[in-house]
């Protein structure tokens, strides 16, 4: 595996890959995709670009390698430019645009590039993997020559790409949204701010910190003897069960139903570039409490700064007890804050932002 990857990075070296220059409005573009979020779907539908699956031929004992992504990196159909969304794909466009041109444009909506180097690194193939635990030189290296421009989701995605592609390369930000009908379902939702109870919805993914919540929560009940913890999501252990307070709610149908018995929604991510959760949860009017390696700490901060904590047990149990010692006519005002701030990410305002982000990457080339 590695002596094919240093391969793969020796004809990497070897080209000299060029683009020219182009209307963004009459550019053709694809959207080359793994398992596209909704909003990024909306995006594709806001610049016109064709849907392409990444993936589209498979390689039989060469799947999960980048045999596989070299492969696929080489049957795509021609367009002027690629968007990129994740880290994934990008692997096989980079074959794509050193062998046959085109501009590529990296959708920067997974934690991938902030993950290289470290040895805990959660790759979803061996390749993958392979570079997040040895690859940081070789992968901004071949970045810098092969990534045309990027789209960050958030600030803080912006913020760890950037040693990654060079201070040559264009990046602007545009941030995803919350769906049509639970845009509008959650503008209704009254939550009990009265209430002790915290919420946190998502997967059961490592990335995602819930663990660390679940933690915590031993702290916070030395303060507040009857809170509570609400897990939303499937997949979370049994052994949360076990502690005091923490309640696994599994797979909700309706968000109002997670929502409407809480005062606090509690996002506590390792790493997050932009979780739209935090998003609909201000929406309902939950008071976001979020880690500094979340995207979502520009609209946390915006309520009160004492939202934006380090991603540790300590520091959420703090935040956490922190909000809980706010009186009822405080936790109202904030409530308000959070539903105002969240009003911005309706569809629409969001994909008219992206289309402008996406054309000012191009036009910076």
């Amino acid at each position: 595996m590695l002596n094919l990857f240093c391969t793969f990075l020796r004809v990497f070296k070897q080209s000299q890959p060029t683009h020219a220059d182009m209307d963004p409005d009459a550019a053709r573009v694809a959207m080359l995709y793994q398992d596209p979020h909704p909003a990024h779907r909306g995006f594709a539908e806001a610049i016109g670009a064709d849907l392409v699956d990444y993936h589209r031929i498979p390689a039989g004992p060469l799947a999960d390698t980048i045999a596989e992504d070299v492969l696929n990196g080489l049957q795509y159909p021609n367009y002027d430019v690629y968007l990129i969304e994740g880290s994934r794909p990008l692997y096989a466009a980079l074959t794509r645009r050193f062998t046959r041109g085109g501009t590529l444009i990296y959708l920067c909506a997974d934690h991938g590039f902030h993950e290289l180097g470290n040895t805990d690194f959660e790759g979803d193939s061996g390749f993958k993997s392979l570079i997040g635990k040895f690859g940081r030189p070789a992968v901004r290296a071949v970045s810098r020559r092969g990534i045309d421009g990027v789209v960050a989701v958030s600030e803080f995605a912006a913020e760890f790409t950037r040693p990654i592609v060079g201070s040559d390369t264009p990046i602007t930000i545009a941030h995803p949204y919350i769906q049509p009908e639970t845009y509008t379902a959650l503008n209704g939702v009254t939550p009990d701010l009265s209430a002790n109870i915290a919420v946190t919805v998502g997967r059961a993914w490592r990335y995602k910190g819930v663990d660390l919540l679940v933690d915590a929560w031993s702290t916070v009940r030395e303060e507040f003897p009857k809170a509570e913890l609400h897990v939303v999501g499937n997949g979370h252990p049994e052994a949360y069960d076990e502690a005091p307070g923490v309640y696994r709610r599994g797979y909700v149908e309706e968000l109002a139903d997670a929502f409407e018995p809480a005062s606090v929604f509690v996002q506590p991510s390792r790493v997050d570039t932009f979780p739209v959760s935090t998003l609909e949860a201000m929406r309902a009017g939950l008071v976001p409490l979020v880690t500094e390696t979340t995207g979502t700490r520009s609209e946390a901060s915006q309520v009160d700064s004492s939202l934006v904590v380090p991603a540790d047990v300590q520091s959420l149990a703090e935040g956490v007890r922190n909000y809980f010692r706010h009186s009822l006519d405080d936790r109202e005002e904030m409530s308000k804050a959070a539903r105002h701030q969240a009003e911005r990410f309706d569809p629409e305002s969001r994909k008219a932002a992206f289309r402008d982000a996406f054309n000012d990457a191009l036009k910076a080339l």
